[in-house]
């Protein structure tokens, strides 16, 4: 999930960072995770957040689209993010040099139109991957009118 937040001369975008194993779709919704997994040791914040059917199976599905574009769905994951018109770079966090080379690869891809509507049509944009879930560690409060 994005936010974003806008200032006089400045847009700051937020990623939530849990979301790197469901967009790489590292997990497999019908097996359970490698005990030696964040998922698989019952991370407290990946359980909150993203340890959902329907992420995992959203997953899934971009994963086959990228690999039919011949590329990962970690690769297809930082193109997403880069196509995105309010970002100008992105800090990733890989654990190993390898990792890092991976996403590097990523800024070959040429991100289409194509691609675009499929992310929209999984996933409504400004939503997360399960319609009318609020996440507990930044619940969303709603309005506070100023007229009564």
């Amino acid at each position: 999930m994005i936010s974003t937040k806008r200032k006089p001369n400045r847009l700051m975008i937020e990623v939530d960072t849990a979301i790197g194993p469901m967009l790489t779709a590292k997990y497999d919704p019908a097996s359970a995770p490698p005990a030696d997994s964040r998922a698989g040791r019952e991370d407290r914040r990946m359980m909150q957040t993203e340890w959902r059917r329907e992420s995992l199976e959203l997953a899934q599905e971009i994963k086959r689209h990228a690999e039919a574009r011949g590329i990962s769905a970690s690769q297809f994951a930082v193109a997403w993010v880069l196509n995105n018109g309010l970002v100008t770079g992105t800090i990733a966090g890989p654990r190993t040099f390898e990792q890092w080379e991976h996403y590097l690869d990523a800024l070959d891809y040429k991100f289409t139109a194509e691609d675009e509507a499929l992310v929209d049509r999984l996933v409504a944009p400004g939503h997360p991957s399960t319609p009318g879930y609020n996440d507990p560690a930044y619940p969303l409060e709603g309005r506070a009118p100023r007229s009564s």
